[in-house]
C-alpha cells in the first residue's frame, strides 16, 4: 500500500516546531543550553536560539546537538531527574529537543549524524499525548511527513510506523486501511525475531503507549488489539 494514504492527515515538517517555539521561552531556552553541566553554553544558546527562529542545522555541529540529545532523555513527570525540568515545562521542552533532533535527521547533509531515533520518537509522542489533542496532531503530521521521506528499507521504519498508529488510535482516526499500512510497515513478520521493541533504551515507554493506546484505550478493536499484543511479546 503507498504511502500516500498518510496524505489525509495533513503530513507537514513544519508546523510542529512552529507551535513548539511559541511556548518554549529563553529560559528554557537557557535551560536546555546549561544541559551538559554549563559546558559551552553560549554557543549552545546561540543555536537554540536560531533554531526556535526557524533555521534548521544542516549540517548540525555538536553545539546545540549534545543538549538537545541529554533533554531528549529527560523524564518530566520524575522530579528527581536532570537535566531538564518537570511538568509541561519539561515536557515543552522535550518536546523540542526530541522534534528539533527528528527535522534535522531529515536533511542529507545530516544523514548518519544521529542515532537513537527509536528513542527520540517515543519520548516525542509520549510528552504530545501529555500536552493535548493540539500537540498530538502536530506530531502525527510531522511523523506522516518524515515516514514518507523514508524508504521501505530504513531500520527505523516501525518505529515510525508504530508511532503514528499510536497517535491515529489515541486521537480516533484509525481507519483500516491506514491500520494495514502501518502494520505492513512494521515488517510485521520480522518482529518476533528483531525483538525491536524490546530492544529500545525506551521499550518501557513504547511498552506503556503501545499498552495503553493500542490494547486498553476504547478508541481500539480487536485487530489493532491483536497487533499490540503482538508488539508487546518477547523472545
Amino acid at each position: 500500500m503507498s504511502s500516500q494514504l498518510l496524505d489525509q492527515h495533513e503530513p507537514s515538517s513544519t508546523e510542529l516546531l512552529r507551535i513548539v517555539s511559541l511556548r518554549v521561552d529563553d529560559s528554557m531556552l537557557r535551560e536546555i543550553a546549561a544541559a551538559d553541566y554549563g559546558q559551552d553554553f553560549d554557543e549552545h544558546l546561540e543555536q537554540l536560539t536560531a533554531i526556535r527562529s526557524g533555521k534548521i542545522l544542516a549540517p548540525m555541529r555538536w553545539e546545540p546537538k549534545e543538549v538537545l540529545e541529554l533533554i531528549r532523555w529527560s523524564e518530566p513527570e520524575d522530579p528527581t531527574w536532570s537535566p531538564g525540568s518537570t511538568g509541561d515545562r519539561g515536557h515543552w521542552m522535550r518536546l523540542f529537543a526530541c522534534g528539533v533532533l527528528l527535522r534535522a535527521a531529515a536533511e542529507p547533509t545530516n544523514e548518519g549524524y544521529f542515532t537513537g531515533e527509536d528513542s527520540t520518537i517515543v519520548q516525542l509522542i509520549d510528552s504530545a499525548i501529555k500536552l493535548g489533542d493540539k500537540t498530538s496532531i502536530a506530531v502525527l503530521k510531522f511523523l506522516c511527513w518524515r515516514m514518507q521521506t523514508r524508504s521501505l528499507g530504513d531500520w527505523d521504519r516501525p518505529y515510525f510506523a508504530v508511532g503514528i498508529m499510536v497517535l491515529l488510535v489515541r486521537l480516533n482516526r484509525c481507519d483500516p486501511d491506514t491500520f494495514n499500512f502501518l502494520v505492513a510497515a512494521t515488517n510485521a513478520d520480522e518482529l518476533a525475531h528483531a525483538d525491536r521493541f524490546n530492544d529500545c533504551l525506551k521499550a518501557k515507554t513504547w511498552h506503556e503507549l503501545i499498552r495503553n493506546v493500542l490494547v486498553e484505550s476504547e478508541n481500539s478493536n480487536p485487530e489493532i488489539q491483536n497487533f499490540g499484543n503482538r508488539l508487546l511479546s518477547k523472545r
